[in-house]
């Protein structure tokens, strides 16, 4: 019987390993892709309407951008309101990501719950006064809730940098959040992270409770 050259077998080794690892990342960007992703648990149900509410409301914008100017609608919707948070008209050139959850709420009348900025850590500090702040690393969200980030934190453990980046959860699926958001790559775009991701800076939690009373 004819020996298989070392080289041979060192290479159908890697080349298995390769398929398996393949299959496996695979299986992975599918299940992150093309899962439902929804509430992990029960909340009353006049609540997830509210919170469902205000995700599909963002999810209208989907696909707007800078490139063909579609991003201005949700710009001027913004400018619209009073009163201007810190009286300040956002310029169609500006970052645009906190301003897009802002239009969100104003458009489902939600301004009691989710305070309007043009700025993400101007706006935590908002629901930092409303006490509906929430950044332990456990914390599993739910659809509607306003997930912040530090996307320059690369550093497992708790994330306590400046806020650059701001979405809104659409629903989660095992360890896995979708999250949608104004400016991804200059367009409102989906984010798919673990729940667990280093760059999660914490939640605004709005009191869906409070309009459903």
């Amino acid at each position: 019987m004819k020996k298989q050259s070392p080289l041979l077998i060192i290479i159908a080794v890697i080349a298995a390993i390769a398929l398996i690892i393949g299959l496996t990342l695979g299986g992975i960007w599918l299940y992150v892709h093309n899962s439902e992703y929804d509430f992990h648990t029960t909340v009353p149900g006049s609540q997830a309407i509210l919170r469902t509410q205000l995700v599909q409301t963002a999810e209208t914008w989907l696909g707007a951008n800078e490139a063909d100017g579609s991003h201005k609608a949700i710009i001027d919707l913004y400018n619209g309101h009073t009163p201007l948070a810190q009286n300040y008209q956002v310029k169609y050139d500006d970052s645009w990501c906190a301003t897009f959850v802002s239009a969100a709420a104003i458009e489902c009348g939600f301004t009691e719950i989710i305070p309007t900025e043009c700025g993400c850590q101007r706006q935590i500090e908002l629901f930092k006064e409303l006490d509906c702040w929430e950044e332990a690393d456990d914390y599993k969200p739910f659809p509607g809730d306003i997930i912040y980030y530090c996307l320059k934190n690369t550093s497992p453990g708790d994330c306590t940098d400046w806020s650059d980046h701001v979405g809104i959860v659409v629903g989660t699926k095992g360890n896995f959040i979708k999250v949608i958001e104004g400016n991804y790559a200059e367009k409102v775009a989906y984010r798919y992270l673990s729940v667990d991701d280093a760059i999660i800076r914490g939640y605004g939690i709005p009191d869906y409770a409070l309009l459903s009373e």
